[in-house]
């Protein structure tokens, strides 16, 4: 029998076909209303499907046939007089050569846990969504470009286990670790993808349920407390979300109706080599309205303050060539994404990682851009990295990788992301790429974040390295939380967490993170003795700080540095300060401005700066040159 046919006019079925639908979650996919359960499929081209189920705990199936829309051939349905909540269910697709598939629901809400394989009818949803949960992430996105941002990445399955080693639910998830981020003092959570997925060691980048969050943690209600709790606290949360390509598993999407259909026709386009994915079809209607659904599901539903949308690439540029071609198809489809969601969710934020630099991507359409937000500074990640992991003598050969990022820091909207890609597959932590001795490797972890917390950008880091995490990211069964027994580790998670809360109250830090007064070089080519020193502004007069980064193994006791007015300076943030495991003991330095001139300023500061160590200098006392 066909059910919820006025539901799917024949308007709505033209969107759907035309790549404008973005609620197909309402009409696609396994519905349980007033006691009867229906199946919704779109699959063309195929001569029968049937609707196999399975009671709870059982192998025995139930198969009711489905039939086509009559106004519409590629759509099926069928109905159950019966609530199957709970129950798995897999479509058999017969095809017009014999051939019978067996497919989980593009639609589904729920799947099996690994390695089954089966969809899941899921419970209604019970959670209550608060007004006061609502209004602070209205407060959260206000005025963001203006806010700090300091996102802790992570990954839920190895960010920490219960006691048994398994994995913490949803629940135990906000019991645990929004209380430790907020402690920290970062402003947001991105958590790497949580669409459903087969296999753990992807990471979920390789998705095969674009509506399910996965089961390894909990069912839908676990993951809408989650969410809760971290509005509560007044922590923004993001979805790593995956808008170009998906899991090749026979199960899932891949030939659904025993040809492409999800992914892309093009054959020199279809397979992802990097990752061993498919790329979507971008051009068919159908996947565009899946992949706009998608989007609008987890916003609506699970009400994400946004997306950071993973290897866009693969839309900006032609896949596989080697050239480097942009892509205006994928530009088109990303603008077509990016507006429909805006639209319907305008306080969204929504970040790209684009690792190739397609120009504009942070950009208003209109201004011929794509839209998005942010997007993550890979430029300047690489050359930060590259050259910490210099030898410190060998550092003054390479200065120019510590502010090329000016040159472009304004083109778009950044974050500056330490994130998961740094630290895995022989990459090391961040502490174990630096040179030297284990206390000249924490003193430079500490130097690095300074510099990363100091320069233009939003900011980005992945979990462990906030305390130094040693080993890079191996996928083992949770961080080494054991490390933080000892004193170095401590420091250095102390040092994050006073680093973040200077920054958050420090508004010359973020206030004009994309505008270029908000940014002065004193000094940017001091490769001689590698150090680099610069103004941060707000928008306030007294809203400035200079910072100095030296990336050296020498102290320089006497180091004069550029000062923009007369008075008496104070040094408010020390990298070395011994309650961080530095040298610097006692209270914090101070200098009144000499009338000499320096960096292009008529005053300046005589200091002592240690090595490797960022250091933070602001005005305290206006007033002429120093008796």
């Amino acid at each position: 029998m066909i059910i919820r046919e006025e539901e799917l006019t024949a308007d709505k079925l033209k969107d759907f076909h035309d790549g404008k639908m973005n609620d197909a979650y309402r009409y696609f996919g396994a519905k349980v209303e007033r006691g009867c359960t229906s199946f919704t499929l779109w699959v063309p081209d195929v001569e029968r499907v049937t609707a196999s189920v399975y009671k709870p705990g059982s192998n025995e199936k139930v198969s009711y046939e489905m039939k086509r829309l009559p106004h519409d051939e590629t759509i099926w349905q069928t109905r159950i007089p019966e609530d199957l909540t709970g129950y798995s269910y897999i479509y058999e697709i017969l095809l017009s050569n014999g051939e019978l598939l067996e497919k989980s629901d593009p639609y589904a809400r729920q799947g099996e846990m690994r390695p089954r394989i089966k969809s899941v009818i899921a419970e209604a949803s019970q959670h209550d969504w608060q007004e006061e949960v609502m209004k602070k992430k209205g407060i959260l996105a206000e005025n963001h470009v203006e806010k700090p941002m300091a996102i802790y990445e992570l990954h839920i399955g190895t960010w920490k286990r219960n006691d048994q080693g398994g994995f913490l639910s949803y629940r135990e998830l906000a019991d645990e670790l929004v209380p430790y981020v907020k402690s920290m003092g970062f402003t947001h959570i991105e958590i790497l993808p949580i669409t459903e997925h087969p296999l753990d060691e992807s990471w979920g980048y390789q998705a095969t349920g674009y509506f399910a969050p996965t089961i390894r943690y909990g069912i839908a209600d676990d993951l809408k407390y989650f969410v809760s709790v971290c509005a509560e606290n007044d922590i923004g949360l993001f979805l790593d979300w995956i808008p170009g390509h998906f899991c090749s598993d026979a199960f899932a999407l891949s030939l659904f109706n025993g040809k492409p259909l999800y992914e892309e026709s093009r054959e020199e386009r279809r397979v992802n080599y990097d990752w061993g994915t498919l790329n979507f079809d971008i051009q068919r209607g159908e996947v565009v309205s899946f992949l706009l659904s998608s989007a609008h599901y987890w916003m609506e539903e699970f009400k994400f303050d946004g997306f950071r949308m993973d290897a866009v690439i693969t839309q900006l540029f032609v896949p596989n060539d080697e050239s480097r071609v942009f892509n205006e198809e994928g530009k088109n489809f990303l603008r077509t994404l990016i507006s429909s969601v805006k639209k319907e969710f305008p306080d969204s934020i929504l970040i790209a990682e684009d690792a190739w630099g397609h120009p504009k991507v942070t950009h208003a359409p209109e201004e011929h851009g794509v839209g998005f937000d942010y997007k993550w500074n890979f430029g300047w990640m690489h050359d930060t990295l590259s050259y910490m992991k210099e030898q410190p003598s060998e550092r003054s050969d390479h200065h120019e990788r510590m502010n090329f990022s000016l040159m472009y820091q304004y083109d778009e909207r950044y974050i500056l992301a330490f994130s998961h890609d740094e630290v895995v597959h022989g990459e090391k932590s961040l502490l174990n790429k630096l040179p030297g001795t284990m206390e000249e490797k924490f003193s430079q972890l500490r130097l690095l974040l300074g510099f990363w917390i100091t320069h233009p950008g939003k900011k980005l880091l992945f979990m462990g390295q906030e305390f130094g995490h040693f080993d890079e990211w191996e996928f083992k069964p949770e961080l080494d939380w054991g490390s933080l027994e000892q004193t170095a580790h401590q420091k250095t998670a102390y040092f994050t967490k006073d680093l973040l809360a200077f920054y958050k109250r420090e508004r010359s830090l973020h206030q004009l993170d994309d505008h270029p007064k908000g940014f002065v070089w004193l000094d940017a080519d001091n490769h001689e003795q590698s150090v680099a020193s610069f103004i941060r502004r707000g928008k306030e007069p007294g809203d400035e700080c200079i910072v100095l980064c030296n990336f050296s193994h020498l102290a320089y006791p006497g180091f004069r540095v550029g000062v923009p007015g007369a008075g008496l300076y104070e040094q408010v943030f020390s990298s070395a300060a011994a309650k961080y495991g530095g040298i610097q003991k006692g209270g914090m330095q101070t200098a009144a401005a000499e009338d000499v001139g320096a960096d292009g300023q008529e005053k300046s500061i005589e200091i002592e700066l240690p090595a490797f160590t960022m250091c933070i200098w602001k005005l305290m006392e206006k007033g002429s040159e120093a008796d």
